[in-house]
């Protein structure tokens, strides 16, 4: 199965991040915790908030269509330390730059979450945790996913992000011109015994294929007789909480 050879190569590369994380300082390591030198939030490097900054990329956010949040507003919730709560703040989270923002009463600087593993965010009853997982091309990546459900054997994670598409300017006035924008890009990932959340495309025929061929059938049974669609997430927490009940 698929995803049992995700699970396998997980078990390796999760042996290989740990032992590497005990000699890295400010990668989640519990042996040094950020809270020992009040690590957890750092300064914006930019500090012009109608700038943003990626990579290569600098944008000036006012010259662009749509925005680099889901919702601008800053809301009260939660940082975690390992599952202690650390502090409450007002946050917001850029799915652009990936960052989980804070802006704290008084001050007119902003500030962005200490990225760790150890470290997860509530904002406005989204769990927001810092973790390596793998994507669509079957690479390790880390960020920010937010755990749609509490069960521990199948766990449902999904990926927010802003995606930043060029303009176009038009060639002749008979062209249309498009101007840069921030288009919206969902993404969803399953963990197993909680291995590696691992990419997987909602659809039946992935689905079947990651679970196999003997419970391919019951699979497609349960989505046509409650009516799921796998594009809608609500019906997906209810697919993986099915999965769960079979455990």
């Amino acid at each position: 199965m698929k995803i049992a050879l995700f699970i396998t190569i997980s078990l390796f590369l999760n042996t290989q991040i740990l032992l590497s994380q005990q000699n890295s300082p400010g990668t989640g390591s519990v042996a040094r915790s950020p809270l020992e030198n009040d690590a957890v939030l750092k300064w914006l490097n930019a500090a012009n908030k109608s700038q943003l900054a990626k990579g290569n990329q600098n944008l000036d956010v006012s010259s662009i269509e749509g925005s680099p949040y889901y919702n601008e507003e800053f809301i009260s919730g939660n940082i975690y330390y390992l599952n202690k709560i650390y502090g409450n703040y007002p946050m917001r989270y850029n799915a652009f730059s990936d960052e989980v923002e804070i802006q704290r009463a008084g001050s007119d600087k902003m500030e962005s979450v200490y990225k760790s593993m150890s470290l997860s965010c509530d904002i406005d009853s989204e769990k927001f945790v810092y973790a390596k997982y793998i994507n669509q091309k079957g690479v390790i990546q880390e960020g920010y996913l937010i755990r749609l459900n509490a069960s521990q054997k199948y766990i449902l994670y999904q990926r927010k992000s802003k995606i930043y598409k060029e303009g176009k300017k038009a060639a002749t006035s008979m062209h249309p011109s498009y101007p840069p924008k921030f288009e919206d890009k969902y993404e969803y990932f399953l963990s197993t015994d909680n291995e590696f959340p691992v990419y997987f495309k909602p659809s039946k025929k992935e689905l079947a294929q990651l679970f196999g061929q003997e419970k391919a059938s019951d699979i497609k049974d349960f989505i046509k007789q409650n009516k799921i669609k796998l594009t809608i997430k609500e019906d997906l927490m209810k697919f993986v909480e099915y999965l769960n009940s079979e455990v």
